[in-house]
């Protein structure tokens, strides 16, 4: 969040998705939309900065951004450098090795030659001997296709098509806790990419393993509030609901919501595979994230380092420093509630005496 993010705006009338860039930028327009277009639909797929990231000022950055994502978006999809990082690297190391008398060479993302332990950073093929340097459009990619595989079911017609309006109603149980984990499969979609495809079962096992998620978490150990299942490609209905019933022994669901599940179908697969998946689950394990990006903030404004540079600024204030950290503190307390419920038994349904 602290390099990017883009805001999906949907109208239900229209079926239409925009989307605008930058981090200062987008919250400034999140917000005018909340104003001007209150019964439009702001979806919101943040960037947020690894652990390891070089921009000192990161955390406040990240931070005072998630205020104005708690208080005005609708639904938010964070996504970690680290995370995409990881998955590029997988899936280099999955691509076909090509040896042309003595050199040995890897095909690229974008299908070029690229000698063997390089690093790609431009989709026509550029390359890079530096190893500090990331494949950033590669990154970019497997973001679009996120954005490509939520909105399928506005672009193309399905059996169990699910509108972006009815991910908010499905997912979000209360109005800020509305942070869902995204993980894909396959996570490369491009017809130049010969990565054989996985058989339809194991994709729905690969959909909630944290080697295809876009952020570091760990759902499975953690409280499910809701999950949604998009699927595109020829797949029956059946197909998905005897994975949802293989997967669920696995999956811990709030006890008030144990069949929170929410699958929509999309007939049109995806450019070079015959189907693909994207889940979304409103899931407590974002709590380790938020707690330890709070922390580095904290190690930032106890000092008030690097303060001036905001304040500085016509209209920004201390105080707003002060609200965001207060923003953070309680989607930490609220997501860690709902996943202390892990240990309250069902209690029994009322009985009607006749």
């Amino acid at each position: 969040m602290a390099a990017a993010f883009f805001v999906i705006i949907y109208h239900e009338e229209e079926n239409l998705p925009h989307c605008c860039t930058g981090s200062g930028v987008g919250t400034y327009v999140l917000d005018l939309l909340k104003d001007e277009y209150p019964d439009v639909y702001r979806f919101v797929t943040a960037v947020y900065p690894s652990v390891d990231d070089d921009v000192i000022t990161s955390p406040y950055n990240s931070v005072l951004a998630m205020n104005q994502l708690t208080e005005n978006a609708d639904c938010v999809l964070p996504v970690e450098n680290q995370a995409l990082a990881d998955i590029i690297a997988k899936i280099h190391q999955a691509l076909p090795i090509e040896k042309t008398g003595k050199r040995t060479y890897r095909t690229s993302l974008s299908g070029n030659r690229v000698k063997k332990d390089s690093i790609i950073t431009a989709s026509e093929g550029g390359l890079t001997k530096g190893k500090d340097e990331k494949p950033f459009d590669s990154m970019n990619n497997i973001v679009a296709n996120l954005l490509l595989n939520m909105t399928s079911s506005a672009r193309f017609e399905g059996s169990l098509n699910v509108d972006l309006n009815e991910i908010t109603m499905n997912l979000v149980p209360f109005p800020k806790l509305h942070y869902l984990v995204a993980s894909q499969t396959p996570l490369y979609a491009l017809a130049d990419i010969k990565i054989p495809p996985r058989r339809l079962d194991q994709m729905f096992s690969d959909a909630f393993s944290q080697e295809h998620q876009l952020i570091k978490a760990d759902p499975k150990h953690n409280m499910y509030l809701a999950c949604a299942l998009m699927v595109r490609g020829n797949v029956q209905v059946s197909d998905i609901r005897r994975n949802i019933d293989r997967l669920r022994p696995s999956l811990k669901f709030i006890p008030w919501n144990q069949e929170g599940w929410k699958t929509g179908l999309c007939g049109v697969p995806p450019v070079g595979h015959p189907y693909s998946l994207l889940t979304l689950a409103n899931n407590t394990c974002i709590t380790n994230n938020f707690t330890e990006l709070k922390g580095r903030f904290m190690k930032l404004y106890k000092r008030k380092a690097h303060l001036h540079h905001y304040t500085q600024i016509d209209g920004m204030e201390v105080g707003d420093f002060e609200q965001s950290i207060e923003s953070m503190s309680y989607l930490i307390t609220e997501y860690g509630s709902l996943g202390k419920q892990a240990a309250i038994p069902n209690m029994p349904r009322l009985q009607v005496v006749t």
